[in-house]
């Protein structure tokens, strides 16, 4: 027997074969082609949507840079409404806090940043919010939702930040003991305090030797 075909029969078996499978193959590719072209339009109208939110936040910056609150508000209810899809959305709203407190807003700044808070953001965000949310709570005397707030295992970068913040609430809470080894924390942190003069001045203010605080 033959192991090898002829050419008509080649051709036979090929007629036959796509007579029996021809239409899946049409299908399968016509799926594909679209898949391909339906990703292609998803990711263009993404880099459309990210662009027109950063064009907006940027407006919104400059609004804030030139203290013009009501347009820097106006832009982030837009970025809000329309792009809340977007990272664009969560740096609204932490700029829109700083809105508010200026504005003295503070149970305002507390919402908006507990709405940061809510959506479960990445650690870096999350630390800046909490970090933010704490201090507004301490300006309105809650003194215990703000401790709570920092109550984190925080990033040994926000350390510093967080400890000074935490001696601040513990003083304003008559705590002197506890807000001395915060601030003790904070100063001895890594990186350190952002203004460590000004740490030291709290730290003399509660009466923490020299020698404790240069240990």
């Amino acid at each position: 027997m033959n192991d090898y075909v002829t050419d008509d029969e080649q051709v036979e078996r090929i007629k036959k074969w796509w007579s029996e499978n021809g239409s899946s193959v049409i299908f399968g590719l016509v799926i594909g082609i679209g898949g391909l072209v339906g990703w292609r339009y998803w990711v263009d109208y993404r880099n459309n949507v990210n662009a027109e939110a950063s064009m907006h936040f940027e407006a919104m910056v400059q609004a804030v840079e030139q203290k013009q609150s009501d347009e820097a508000r106006k832009q982030a209810e837009l970025i809000l409404e329309q792009y809340d899809s977007t990272a664009y959305a969560v740096l609204a709203q932490l700029t829109l806090a700083r809105v508010q407190v200026e504005s003295g807003e503070f149970e305002q700044a507390e919402q908006t940043l507990q709405a940061v808070l809510d959506t479960k953001p990445e650690k870096p965000i999350e630390m800046i919010t909490r970090e933010r949310l704490a201090a507004v709570q301490l300006q309105l005397g809650k003194l215990d939702q703000a401790l709570a707030t920092l109550q984190v295992d925080y990033p040994k970068q926000f350390a510093a930040i967080f400890e000074e913040l935490k001696g601040d609430i513990l003083a304003a809470k008559g705590d002197v003991q506890a807000a001395k080894a915060a601030y003790q924390t904070a100063k001895l942190s890594q990186p350190g305090p952002a203004n460590p003069q000004y740490l030291q001045q709290k730290m003399d203010d509660l009466g923490v030797s020299t020698a404790l605080a240069n240990s």
